[in-house]
């Protein structure tokens, strides 16, 4: 790959510290991955040594030039590809086209997971697109808010800032296995489809009655935070989400009204 020229630099640093500002400011795990990413932006573009390992970045703008990344991380997965999905959700040919590399990436046996936003499942499109992903065996899970958009494919990861439609491309081990490790998080504090499917209108996630449990327990909103792996900021919002749906006008009362309703 070129160097890139100092304006390039520039742009790639800066859509780094913006990715690993949102990491930081997540809880626990989220801190390993932004401290990563806040090292690999001291020399964007070129080859390098930190922890003892070499790694290559490249930032992505062009439509075309994303879209081929994609297709280049389907085809050389081997074993997984994990992946987040915040919304909003995309354009029927962007669904299409991811469909199509998935499904690429299943015939060749390798396991798919993805993390989508809730978004999804309230869209008609994007409810389709689940559908479709789950009769393909991939394995789809939501949350209702997914900080930015993740792609790990073996050793290879893809990150773009919420505010940004380019990406960044990352090759060293000591980033994939940390974005692994904040992916897993998510992982099991995610709805599976299927139980979002047939969930009674009304019911709670399983993130919300994890909050609850934890709320009702008397731990304090930094420690739910961490446990659930979202934002503070998240989790308050979360939790206004939760205590509307209750109609409580406190989290006393939204922990007796959990109680009566058998959510807890």
């Amino acid at each position: 790959m070129p160097p890139l020229g100092l304006e390039q630099e520039a742009e790639v640093r800066r859509l780094v510290e913006r990715t690993a500002a949102v990491l930081r400011d997540m809880a626990g795990e989220f801190n390993h991955l932004g401290e990563s990413l806040g090292r690999s932006a001291a020399s964007p573009g070129r080859r390098a040594q930190s922890d003892g390992a070499s790694y290559t970045m490249q930032h992505l703008t062009e439509p075309a030039k994303i879209t081929e990344a994609l297709f280049d991380t389907a085809a050389v997965a081997v074993n997984e590809i994990v992946s987040t999905h915040p919304g909003p959700v995309p354009t029927d040919g962007t669904l299409a086209e991811e469909l199509e590399r998935t499904r690429y990436a299943r015939e060749r046996g390798v396991v798919v997971r993805s993390l989508y936003g809730e978004c999804y499942f309230k869209s008609p499109g994007g409810a389709k697109h689940l559908r479709d992903l789950a009769t393909i065996g991939v394995r789809v899970r939501l949350m209702g808010s997914v900080p930015l958009r993740v792609v790990v494919s073996d050793s290879l990861a893809m990150f773009s800032a919420p505010e940004d439609d380019g990406f960044v491309v990352l090759r060293p081990a000591f980033i994939t296995s940390a974005a692994r490790r904040v992916l897993e998080h998510w992982w099991v504090t995610a709805t599976p489809l299927d139980d979002l499917v047939n969930r009674p209108p009304g019911a709670p996630t399983p993130q919300e009655q994890a909050i609850l449990r934890l709320m009702s327990a008397g731990v304090r909103d930094e420690v739910i935070a961490r446990e659930i792996g979202v934002s503070i900021r998240t989790l308050r919002r979360t939790l206004a989400a939760l205590m509307d749906k209750l109609g409580a006008e406190n989290r006393f009362q939204a922990g007796i009204k959990a109680v009566t309703r058998g959510w807890l």
